[in-house]
């Protein structure tokens, strides 16, 4: 029986179901008393394991999942590494520059910190540095902030390149699209890989449970973490289950779950991927969250778009939605199906803000990743760990500056406002969804 704490997923994951079949690490450990407990095995519960093993490597941790490792939400994202700087805002520690100065910091940090995991363990992820990220737009509103972004790449120090029309259809095969701005500072994976080979590759003292939903923590050091197949005790817990932290108690009133789409054709023959332009691999993300992302990966087409608050859209809906966005960009394919379609929970808070920090003494937390955890999750465990062994670094100390999310009303204004939001945001994208 399924527990109503564990995340559950109508569809399996493409990106997963490529892969070759994975047996779960699903016998218990023989012991209960370990000295750090992480609930979660997405990108930011394995980063706090390897780190803590890291620092402290005479310590006995476990790493509770509630599902597979590879079927989660770590691997239902494009696998896009962006070092994107969400909302930049003024707060007590400074400007908004400041604060954009910060979050570039810590993003960055985080993608050189994996990037450096995945060459020293030679994880086999597809990982590429070289194909072009592209945010492409097809509406005036659209271009008009992406022109403005241009000033704070600059600001960053960050390359970038602009192309019109005839030249994004060049690269990318198709005349739907006026503009786009070009960045290099990026990386690109096969999410499920990624996930799976950072798993397999944690420290020996690190010992890692899948397919077991925790129930609760109670306690206050040692904490008691109540799961379906037994209670294990430590003197420190780390949450680190993204949006799913509200079943344990923990950001109730600070972050909804959001669910996004996506979906991959079959492999193309030669003609259908001449007509995806001249580049092997791309990138195309859209101005606003609201609107359409499509990856050209190995011989593949990758598109992903469409929003459901806290609970997931029928499947052939969102089928049917995608083939529709795909036919519109596409219009001259043979056949505009799909092989694979899924959704995906993302933790969302209203301010754009994670959750970050000690709770209470022994109980840390990281949740609401914004729909970018592969890079922001990432850095995230890493510095949580530190936190919690006293590892002081500059990049924590940015991480302490920046801000926290903020309350949202209960339901149903919760999520009448939430839908609403969303529906605004689809509007305003037009073209560009």
């Amino acid at each position: 029986m399924m527990s109503r704490r564990a995340p559950h997923y109508t569809v399996a994951c493409g990106w997963n179901a490529l892969l070759p079949a994975r047996v779960p690490h699903v016998q218990l450990p023989s012991k209960k008393r370990f000295d750090a407990i992480v609930i979660g095995a997405g990108y930011t519960g394995l980063a706090i394991a390897r780190r803590l093993a890291e620092l402290q490597p005479e310590k006995e941790i476990l790493v509770i999942e509630a599902s597979d490792i590879g079927e989660g939400s770590s691997a239902r994202n494009s696998g896009i590494l962006a070092p994107t700087v969400i909302q930049p805002r003024a707060n007590t520690f400074g400007s908004a520059d400041d604060d954009t100065a910060r979050k570039s910091r810590i993003v960055f940090a985080g993608l050189d910190w994996l990037r450096g995991v995945v060459r020293n363990h030679n994880i086999d992820c597809d990982w590429t540095e070289d194909a072009p990220r592209i945010v492409a737009v097809a509406t005036e509103q659209g271009d008009k902030k992406v022109r403005g972004s241009i000033v704070t790449l600059k600001k960053r120090g960050m390359r970038y390149q602009e192309h019109n029309r005839e030249g994004l259809q060049r690269l990318i095969g198709t005349d739907y699209y006026q503009y786009g701005c070009q960045t290099f500072d990026h990386a690109m994976v096969q999410p499920a890989a990624l996930i799976r080979g950072l798993s397999d590759t944690l420290p020996r003292n690190v010992t890692l449970l899948e397919r077991v939903a925790v129930e609760c923590v109670g306690g206050t050091g040692p904490f008691q973490v109540l799961t379906e197949r037994g209670t294990f005790v430590s003197d420190k817990v780390f949450v680190a289950n993204n949006a799913h932290a509200r079943s344990l108690g923990i950001s109730l009133d600070r972050m909804v779950i959001v669910h996004t789409y996506g979906a991959l054709t079959p492999e193309l023959d030669e003609s259908e991927l001449s007509q995806l332009g001249s580049l092997r691999e791309w990138a195309k993300l859209p101005p606003t969250a609201m609107g359409t992302t499509m990856r050209k990966w190995k011989r593949r087409l990758l598109i992903r778009s469409g929003y459901s608050y806290e609970r997931e859209t029928s499947i052939d809906k969102i089928r049917s939605m995608l083939s529709y966005l795909y036919r519109k960009r596409y219009p001259a394919m043979r056949a505009h199906g799909f092989e694979f379609v899924w959704g995906g929970g993302v933790g969302i808070t209203s301010n754009r803000e994670s959750y970050f920090g000690e709770l209470r003494p022994g109980l840390y937390v990281s949740a609401g990743c914004q729909g970018a955890g592969v890079l922001r999750g990432n850095i995230h465990g890493k510095l949580l760990a530190e936190l919690a062994c006293d590892s002081q670094s500059s990049v924590l100390t940015d991480r302490l500056k920046v801000s926290g999310p903020n309350w949202i009303p209960p339901e149903p204004f919760r999520g009448i406002g939430a839908i609403a939001k969303m529906a605004w945001g689809h509007w305003q994208a037009g073209r560009d969804c």
